[in-house]
């Protein structure tokens, strides 16, 4: 058992976490669009594909493809990036969803992550919230770890950008909406002027 152990240890050497800041955005409101095991193309401005292989989609079990934005990350041209990856966790009450990559065409053996969503500042009350993505893996033959962990900053830095501007648009859509209730209330069609959106 002990040497199993070991054994695990030494295959998944790499382990490391990255993190982005939201500060516009509550730890709520950020699971809230990153707890869809299926929607990861939506925040991670790397992945154009994600889709549904088998299960329900904040169910342990539930496999997803994911598919790269071709070329993106190096590779050949027109090449795209993908893998098939398993939810192993979804704990809402701990704003974490942990999972494995399996099949996979950029060379990762075994590789399990864990994203998750923290409230910034709550001592402080300066609010916000911090994006996690935490990774142990075997080592990936001809890259380093340090590539693998700005790769994977390089992700969650663009994820914490997508979260907090889907946030702002439904904000603004708010406010736009909140003017021209406003507005329409008081008689007035001439505050509107050009304030709503189109």
């Amino acid at each position: 058992m002990a040497a199993a152990a070991a054994r695990r240890k030494q295959e998944l050497e790499w382990t490391g976490r990255v993190t982005a800041a939201a500060p516009a955005a509550t730890a709520d409101e950020a699971w809230a669009l990153l707890s869809d095991f299926l929607a990861f193309h939506r925040w991670h401005p790397g992945v154009a594909k994600c889709r549904r292989v088998s299960g329900s989609p904040r169910s342990p079990g539930c496999v997803r493809y994911c598919e790269g934005v071709p070329g993106r990350a190096g590779g050949v041209a027109g090449a795209a990036d993908w893998a098939h990856e398993t939810l192993l966790e979804h704990d809402a009450a701990g704003r974490a969803l942990r999972y494995e990559m399996n099949d996979n065409n950029m060379g990762f053996g075994t590789f399990f992550a864990t994203l998750s969503v923290a409230a910034a500042g709550a001592a402080a009350g300066t609010g916000g919230c911090e994006l996690r993505w935490e990774f142990e893996c075997e080592p990936v033959a001809g890259t380093a770890k340090e590539a693998l962990a700005a790769r994977l900053q390089d992700g969650i830095d663009g994820m914490a950008r997508r979260v907090e501007e889907a946030l702002a648009g439904r904000r603004g859509d708010a406010a736009a909406a909140a003017v021209a209730m406003e507005a329409a209330n008081s008689g007035d069609v001439n505050k509107l002027g050009t304030s709503i959106a189109v």
